[in-house]
């Protein structure tokens, strides 16, 4: 079944660097920043990568980034009922302007407004009370429409699928594993979000992907690799990075036994 969002915090400092690499996502991604600064993001700042944009952080050396931060896929909006045809008409004319700049300025009630319906969605996600999914359709659509009416954030507003969300917590985490995959990921930062025990998510996990979640994990991080490998000139080590390998000896190995091969020869074969 398939997932049609995932909320989660994200602070980035010197030990969690994996939005420092050019990386994109299947699903959007709007991130909005509570606390910190950097070279283009600050405090009460909004940022949003459509799906498929490739894109990275940066931030102070010293001081850390807080980010609230939302995926979602458009297939969240129904289009069966007029609203969510509205609010995909919306989300489409954002799209067009988010091609020429990410970072949205807003005024700082809207800033505020933002901020409310970050946390609030937050909340819906981890209680997860009867309609939850619901509630947060219903405030990303608020969301949309608070860009839209927003005085500092002005766009030209000229003018199929529905499907369940998954209750699985499993598939939670699958979907972080494939959005967080360059940063580093452990049972312990899992179960921050997941609510089982660590013994209980080990059984589930197996008995709904088949493997363990490092082998898992790995998969995920060279099946990204291989994409690298054959569509940039960026070199193994710089891919091994961004991919959320620690060091290029790690990264090989690994490589070698998820693919079957080296990842220098997969390069050269991808090439002919």
């Amino acid at each position: 079944m398939k997932l049609l969002f995932f909320i989660s915090d994200i602070e980035l400092n010197s030990q969690n660097r994996g939005d420092l690499h050019l990386h994109s996502h299947l699903e959007h991604e709007m991130s909005y920043c509570y606390e910190g600064q950097s070279n283009f993001i600050n405090a009460g700042d909004l940022l949003f990568y459509p799906a498929g944009q490739k894109h990275k952080l940066s931030f102070v050396p010293g001081k850390t980034l807080k980010l609230r931060r939302i995926y979602f896929d458009e297939d969240l909006f129904s289009s069966s009922v007029h609203m969510e045809k509205e609010a995909l008409f919306v989300l489409g004319q954002i799209k067009l302007y988010l091609k020429f700049n990410n970072s949205v300025s807003l005024s700082r009630i809207g800033s505020e407004r933002v901020g409310k319906l970050f946390e609030s969605m937050e909340w819906e996600f981890k209680n997860r009370y009867h309609g939850y999914s619901w509630t947060i359709r219903l405030k990303l659509i608020e969301l949309l429409v608070t860009l839209m009416r927003d005085r500092d954030f002005i766009i030209p507003i000229r003018g199929e699928i529905s499907q369940p969300l998954s209750n699985s917590h499993i598939q939670d985490v699958l979907f972080y594993i494939n959005t967080n995959y360059m940063n580093k990921i452990t049972v312990d930062t899992i179960l921050k979000f997941c609510p089982l025990s660590r013994s209980h998510f080990h059984v589930l996990f197996k008995q709904e992907t088949g493997t363990t979640l490092i082998k898992y994990v790995n998969k995920v991080r060279c099946q990204k690799a291989c994409e690298m490998l054959a569509a940039t000139s960026d070199s193994i080590l710089e891919i091994s990075l961004k991919c959320g390998f620690n060091n290029l000896s790690h990264f090989g190995h690994t490589f070698n036994s998820v693919v079957g091969m080296a990842p220098g020869t997969f390069r050269r074969e991808s090439s002919t």
